[in-house]
């Protein structure tokens, strides 16, 4: 007993120091549930939970040395905490938007080529078409070759140069940007697309002039299986500069987030 005295005099003015780690913790651990890559189902919740707990003891000697957290209350330590997880949340989400443009992408190329029907289980919550499966999968691949954990650890960091620690966060600033990005996703989403919008296009002009011609003639029969043969050709042909596209906006997309 008198050696558990004697340490809680070294250890009690350190006690207050829990709140800041937890919030860090907190800002780290929804990142990571949110971004491309580690944020997908594929990986177990207790992979990301250790994962941001380690990673949050890497941040932890960067981050908590300038603040003053001797005076911390439980009621400020509790404030604390959710600002940061604020913070993490809105950072993962505004990088889970680029996965979106992907997922758009497949889901308008889909409905062009007659194929938004068949739906099955992909890499997030809600079912997606076979189109945007396959692009996201592909897209969350190339992003962890272009090593974007190391990207998304530096994003984080620098996170603290725009949000300090223990700063209030802005709820008018947050929801403008997070508006532009979603307009920016919808915006690039449809330029990626316009190859198979443009086909669907003459495809249906095609089919009007043929059913006037030959009113009897079953179009939808003959037209289906060429839009879609056709399609999936482009698709196969375009899908390289689809995806490197997609890459250069994702790189100048993470350049911007934190500026």
């Amino acid at each position: 007993m008198e050696f558990l005295s004697g340490f809680s005099e070294y250890v009690a003015p350190y006690l207050t120091a829990v709140f800041p780690i937890i919030a860090i913790f907190a800002r780290m651990s929804l990142f990571l549930f949110l971004i491309p890559g580690i944020g997908e189902l594929a990986v177990s919740a207790r992979m990301r939970l250790v994962t941001g707990f380690l990673l949050t003891w890497l941040l932890v000697p960067l981050v908590l040395p300038p603040l003053d957290y001797s005076s911390l209350t439980l009621t400020m330590g509790v404030l604390l905490i959710v600002k940061e997880a604020i913070y993490g949340a809105f950072l993962g989400f505004a990088l889970r938007l680029t996965i979106f443009v992907l997922q758009l992408l497949g889901t308008i190329a889909s409905q062009a080529l007659s194929l938004s029907q068949p739906l099955g289980q992909g890499i997030t919550t809600e079912p997606n078409t076979t189109i945007s499966t396959l692009l996201m999968m592909v897209g969350v691949t190339l992003l962890m070759t272009y090593d974007f954990h190391i990207e998304a650890f530096r994003i984080l960091y620098r996170s603290y140069e725009v949000f300090p620690l223990g700063s209030a966060p802005d709820f008018d600033k947050i929801a403008f940007s997070l508006t532009q990005k979603a307009m920016g996703v919808f915006e690039i989403s449809v330029t990626l697309a316009f190859p198979f919008i443009l086909l669907n296009f003459i495809y249906n002009l095609l089919l009007g002039f043929v059913n006037r011609a030959m009113p009897q003639l079953m179009v939808s029969f003959v037209g289906m299986p060429a839009i879609t043969g056709v399609g999936l050709a482009l698709l196969a042909l375009g899908s390289s500069a689809l995806l490197l596209a997609w890459m250069k906006y994702f790189i100048d997309y993470s350049n911007r987030l934190i500026g």
